[in-house]
């Protein structure tokens, strides 16, 4: 046990305590988050072999709030409130080799709505940023696409204000069919195989007005080769802002979870003792880091002195949440003002 959770050598003999104390309640957080998670599915299967009639009542009176009732204002906070976000990986899970790696490029983290034939971006607050053609299913107006106000179809994305280009993360609805439940497993190979089925989805065009592409992702023992060789991972030196590393079998569930943990690049040989690229070793890291548990408190600190200095509210259309990165970007008609991107 003391060895699984030892310090690094740079962390004060304050901080230990704390730092300690905070890798133990990630452990059991995720430990946690997995039973609910089983419960969850067995409640589920309980359910579908249900066949009473109140069962199935009840069955259509969610169909109902998911699929049609909800106002084109309230949806946007849904979808908004819903989205999952990661921690900083505190504590090194024993099976962190076996976890879906997702590399994330610069950018601004967004959900992609396609609904009624047009497509917009919405950010966290669910203020709607932007509406645009896209070739996802009700995406725009193409002989194909059906308008429906039931159904929909939901991305969670990063946005690259460089690029003019969004890059995949993870699959929220498709075609108007909720896939939080899936795995991620599961939801990665969906989505792939979804994109792969439409011609044109990373293209610019008049129907797709931005191009469409999955974050790269590989499991995670797989990944240190590649950053030990690479230190570019994007398209015109766009580059790395940070890995997600997701538990397989986790669902997709809204809030910060401990079954997807985030690491930046000059955080992998301290946290993961793996050996990385010079380049990414050097990238974005302050002059003043330490470790990830230091850097990670002085970054909450900065962003509350932010938020308590701007006077920011729920509203506001800014981010203020504990996992921003600053970074230079030119102003995009997709997202004015913002100049961070969450994880």
């Amino acid at each position: 046990m003391e060895h699984r959770f030892s310090t690094y050598e740079t962390i004060s003999s304050k901080a230990c305590p704390v730092y300690i104390k905070l890798k133990f309640q990630q452990v059991k957080r995720r430990q946690e988050t997995l039973e609910i998670q089983k419960q969850k599915r067995d409640q589920q299967i309980n359910e579908r072999r249900n066949i009473k009639n109140d069962a199935d009542n009840s069955y259509m009176e969610i169909d109902e709030r998911k699929n049609g009732t909800v106002g084109p204002s309230n949806e946007a906070y849904e979808v908004a409130t819903s989205m999952m976000y990661s921690e900083w990986m505190l504590e090194v899970p024993e099976d962190i080799d076996n976890w879906i790696a997702v590399l994330c490029p610069e950018g601004k983290r967004c959900c992609v709505i396609a609904q009624d034939n047009k497509t917009k971006t919405v950010n966290k607050f669910g203020t709607t940023l932007n509406y645009y053609p896209s070739l996802f299913p009700y995406g725009c107006r193409a002989s194909n696409n059906c308008s429906s106000h039931r159904k929909r179809t939901v991305l969670d994305c990063v946005y690259s204000f460089k690029l003019k280009k969004y890059y995949i993360l993870d699959i929220i609805e498709w075609m108007g069919v909720p896939y939080t439940d899936f795995d991620a497993e599961f939801r990665f190979y969906f989505i792939q195989s979804k994109l792969n089925e439409i011609p044109g989805i990373n293209e610019k065009s008049t129907t797709n007005f931005y191009p469409f592409e999955l974050a790269p992702r590989m499991v995670s023992r797989d990944l240190y080769q590649h950053l030990l060789e690479k230190n570019q991972f994007f398209p015109d030196n766009i580059e790395l802002d940070g890995i997600n590393f997701y538990y397989p079998e986790s669902l997709y569930t809204p809030g910060e979870t401990p079954l997807m943990l985030w690491l930046k690049p000059f955080m992998i040989p301290d946290v993961l003792q793996k050996p990385v690229n010079d380049h990414l070793v050097q990238l974005h890291r302050p002059p003043d880091y330490v470790n990830i548990f230091e850097y990670s408190q002085s970054l909450k600190k900065k962003n509350r002195r932010i938020k308590k200095k701007k006077n920011l509210t729920p509203n506001c259309d800014k981010m203020e949440v504990e996992n921003l990165v600053e970074v230079e970007m030119d102003k995009d008609p997709v997202i004015d003002n913002e100049i961070c991107m969450e994880n």
